[in-house]
């Protein structure tokens, strides 16, 4: 999504302006060829120094993962210049310090910390804070990331969210089928516009929207197709659109 359009719509994400019906086009949001959560976040991180709030994962999940390749901050480490772990899941954190031997990771409370009391970043400034799989887990989430712009905003040049996005067709095809299929833990679904509001609330300067994620399911013409295709050597593809990805990813700046 181009900057663009969100100068057209920032009057209702400051909330100046009020639309009960307000028609928000995802359509510019998509991005060409969806992919996973990791790949994504791998390529847009290359080579950038990261603060990555949330680091641990579920201590369940993380072995399978980590052998996968889909553990995003064990994959991190391979693409960006340098990552910098925070989580406050002690168990998860000393698992991954002790069996993996992961470098510059740290437990503690965001909320807890400000200018003075912050030290895990030892007076480094990260291109970007990460926050990936975070925001839908807490209780007040605009609290947070207002903490993050307005008390910590000094330690890095831009913030990416990552959240499960509501109306991804994974979501709608369970809904179809009377489930609603979501981690017990999360507090809250998000769309584009409802997690680029809430940012905005917080004092953020919303630049850009995507929507990822392949594990998009699609229907039996266009497998056909896609494999008649290949088998006569065409590149030509049909692709899910990637508004019906499983992730919102939104990239914003501090402003303060």
């Amino acid at each position: 999504m181009q900057e663009s359009h969100f100068d057209e719509i920032r009057p209702f994400l400051t909330g100046e302006t009020l639309d009960t019906s307000l028609s928000f086009p995802i359509t510019h949001v998509d991005v060409k060829t969806p992919t996973n959560r990791v790949t994504f976040l791998g390529s847009l991180l290359e080579n950038k120094t990261v603060l990555h709030i949330g680091c641990a994962d579920h201590l369940d999940v993380i072995d399978a993962k980590i052998a996968a390749g889909q553990h995003l901050h064990s994959a991190l480490i391979k693409k960006s210049k340098s990552v910098t772990g925070i989580d406050l899941n002690d168990e998860a954190i000393k698992h991954l310090q002790g069996k993996y031997d992961i470098p510059d990771l740290h437990i503690c409370d965001i909320l807890e910390v400000d200018s003075e009391t912050e030290n895990f970043s030892e007076g480094r400034h990260y291109d970007f804070v990460l926050l990936a799989e975070v925001v839908e887990h807490l209780d007040n989430p605009g609290q947070f990331l207002t903490h993050l712009n307005d008390t910590l905003g000094h330690l890095y040049d831009r913030i990416i969210i990552t959240v499960p996005n509501a109306f991804s067709s994974v979501a709608q095809r369970a809904w179809r089928n009377g489930i609603e299929n979501v981690n017990s833990d999360h507090r809250f679904w998000f769309s584009p516009y409802t997690i680029a509001r809430l940012t905005t609330a917080a004092g953020f300067k919303v630049e850009k929207v995507h929507m990822i994620g392949e594990e998009q399911r699609m229907d039996i013409l266009s497998r056909a197709y896609n494999k008649f295709m290949a088998i006569v050597g065409s590149q030509n593809r049909r692709r899910m659109l990637s508004r019906h990805g499983v992730s919102v990813v939104l990239i914003a700046t501090p402003q303060n």
